[in-house]
């Protein structure tokens, strides 16, 4: 009970703790002096934040994106012409290990490397983007052919593909290398919340999609605490914040025909 104590406390000390607070007091002060209007509309803010910040809506909403690719057993995964890793998961650093900072997408790289050991094709397509350091152009599927060498996967079995400022680019390039070597079928490793309009963004393309989900934010697969009363923390806006992207994403992609229903 004393720790659970404390960490509200702290929690309050976080932007989003003590900016709830603030309103809330405000809220209570503006009411008291009759200032209706404005207590009616710092309140609605107050209800905004924790409801984002303190309840299970956030978890929720993501947790339907990515409760259809839940229980995939990668060991039972058939094999395909080529393993499709998506960028996201790294940047350049100057003093991480191998210069790789992973991102909170990592858990893609962990999940491409083990299906290219379990033998489920001969052939890793890396993606990503580009970013600068130091002056120094780094893309990302360079940095990630880099590291995946000293995990022991042989540099000429993977492709680094350039870079690609989104999913569609990325099923771009793809689509060309499969037509080039005469691929169908892919296995393409994503984050879970974002399968469902990669995987149709790639069908698209023609293409055979395996897909095989990773890094999941939510209850689905991984403890949470969405259901504890609590004070409004940032984990509730990351994971709204990645809902309103696939949902905005997959209307976008709609309009413009880069996937079918």
């Amino acid at each position: 009970m004393h720790d659970g104590f404390q960490h509200q406390v702290l929690y309050l000390l976080e932007p989003i703790g003590f900016t709830w607070a603030c309103l809330l007091v405000l809220t209570v002060a503006l009411w008291w002096k009759r200032q209706l209007w404005f207590a009616v509309a710092t309140g609605l803010l107050v209800i905004f934040i924790t409801v984002i910040g303190a309840t299970p809506l956030p978890g929720t909403l993501l947790g339907a994106l990515e409760r259809p690719y839940a229980g995939v057993d990668i060991e039972k995964l058939p094999t395909a012409d080529a393993i499709v890793l998506l960028g996201g998961g790294t940047n350049a650093s100057r003093y991480e290990v191998e210069h790789v900072h992973f991102t909170p997408a990592g858990d893609r790289l962990v999940m491409a490397h083990a299906l290219f050991k379990m033998n489920k094709a001969p052939v890793l397509l890396l993606g990503g983007n580009v970013n600068k350091l130091d002056g120094a152009v780094r893309y990302e599927s360079e940095i990630v052919r880099d590291l995946f060498v000293t995990w022991g996967i042989p540099k000429e079995a993977m492709i680094p593909m350039s870079f690609s400022n989104d999913t569609y680019g990325e099923a771009l390039k793809v689509h060309d290398l499969a037509a080039e070597h005469g691929w169908h079928r892919i296995l393409l490793v994503t984050s879970a919340n974002h399968q469902r309009r990669a995987s149709a963004t790639f069908r698209a393309q023609g293409l055979e999609v395996i897909s095989v989900p990773c890094n999941f934010l939510t209850g689905v697969s991984n403890p949470s605490g969405d259901s504890e009363l609590s004070v409004p923390r940032y984990d509730g806006f990351v994971k709204t914040a990645t809902w309103l992207h696939e949902q905005a994403g997959w209307f976008m992609y709609r309009r413009r025909g880069w996937i079918k229903e």
